[in-house]
């Protein structure tokens, strides 16, 4: 009887193909709009922790605490000294690798070619910092810091731009006027997804490192304050001891704001990833509630076009129970009809949303990435679509009289 029911169900849905087709298309629109709002979520979760990943979990970054103000204190803001450095080296025990950073946007000229970049100027740990490595040449030495030489070390996309052939070290760049020469080329950094949450010009490969001493030596400037230092923690189980401790170290020479706030905030990896993760995953989840809203709408569209179907079929109805058809036999047929084409649209929808994902891969360069769990969801979500928007109908159809059925013209 089971088989029986299925084949009249696929007949049904066969003899009808244009109101078959309507109710496949709100299931593989709304269903694929789900499923790949989801994977471009996961794209962007991916991004993030490529973008974090060559920091590693033990780095903590140190800023002014501009929530501070923001929530109404009066200070003004202060920013990293190199007293707070020496500091920082000197008293903490669960740091390592204090690494001031300040950076400028300039133009960098050369005999061939020039180009606007953005300059860094910081100590010889930051290496350490980031997986890269040299391509040719060597890092900045310790007499050259000393010394507040005029040397820099540049990204590939740097050498290749301003000198022919790459061929860089042992060249001169003018930047701000100041003619530097270049030790060494970074290594390239490939991006495994092809794109960056950061601008182009602040990646790696377009980098231009000089040692703090000769930014400030280079670019004259007044005060010697650092918006950001970073640092890493001895061990990966010690960051909050380490976030603890430059907090305390930077108090005694800050003091804190009249609410008593700290003046200096300490962010680790992992918060900033969660952060971020959860501002992409509030966006992801309000679209997919939109994408929800849209399949909801189908599963509408579906029940009036099953509701349509039942009263043209109401004379069908009629002859099938005066020749023994029992009620349940009815509305098994309807919520079948219901569950297949529900269920095929599910299995479109998945074909189209691997598609769109392709699409806008390709097209926009963000990663979109689908997940199993997702698609097994989402198909979950079509048959349970068709279910819901096939039970009114088929038990409507089940509760036909076959003498006032057989009435109906």
């Amino acid at each position: 009887m089971g088989r029986l029911l299925l084949l009249e169900a696929l007949q049904s849905l066969w003899a009808h193909p244009s109101r078959t087709i309507l109710i496949l298309l709100g299931v593989v629109v709304g269903l694929s709009a789900v499923i790949v709002v989801m994977a471009a979520g996961e794209g962007g979760k991916a991004i993030i922790m490529e973008e974090f990943q060559g920091m590693g979990p033990d780095t903590l970054i140190v800023q002014p605490n501009w929530a501070a103000r923001s929530e109404g204190g009066s200070f003004r803001v202060e920013f990293l000294t190199p007293e707070d450095v020496a500091d920082l080296e000197r008293y903490g025990r669960f740091i390592r690798d204090v690494t001031p950073v300040v950076q400028l946007r300039t133009v960098l000229e050369t005999r061939y070619a020039e180009k606007q970049l953005t300059v860094t100027g910081t100590t010889l740990s930051f290496i350490n910092f980031w997986e890269f490595g040299l391509a040719e040449g060597r890092l900045i030495t310790g007499e050259e810091v000393r010394t507040k030489a005029k040397v820099a070390i540049v990204g590939s996309l740097v050498a290749e731009e301003l000198f022919p052939g790459g061929n860089a070290v042992g060249e001169y760049v003018k930047i701000a006027g100041e003619p530097v020469r270049v030790v060494g080329v970074l290594a390239r950094k490939e991006k495994t997804y092809g794109v960056s949450l950061s601008d182009p010009d602040e990646t790696f490969n377009n980098s231009v490192i000089l040692s703090v001493y000769a930014f400030e030596r280079i670019f004259a400037r007044r005060t010697q304050d650092y918006e950001v230092v970073f640092c890493k923690a001895v061990s990966l189980g010690q960051v909050l001891e380490a976030k603890r401790e430059i907090l305390e170290i930077l108090e005694k020479r800050h003091g804190r704001t009249a609410d008593g706030l700290h003046k200096f905030m300490v962010t680790d990896m992992k918060t900033q990833i969660q952060m971020i993760d959860q501002v992409i995953g509030t966006i992801t989840t309000a679209v997919a509630i939109l994408a929800g809203i849209a399949l909801l709408v189908a599963a509408i569209g579906i029940m009036n076009v099953m509701l349509v179907s039942v009263k043209e079929r109401t004379r069908e109805i009629g002859i099938r129970k005066a020749i023994g058809a029992k009620r349940r036999h009815v509305v098994v047929q309807f919520l079948l009809e219901a569950l297949l084409v529900c269920g095929g649209g599910g299995l479109l929808g998945i074909g189209v949303s691997y598609l769109v994902a392709y699409a806008v891969g390709e097209w926009a360069g963000w990663p979109v990435l689908i997940d199993l769990k997702v698609v097994f969801l989402a198909f979950s979500l079509a048959l349970a679509t068709g279910i819901l928007s096939g039970v009114y109908p088929a038990g409507k159809a089940g509760s036909l009289m076959p003498h006032e059925a057989l009435r109906y013209e």
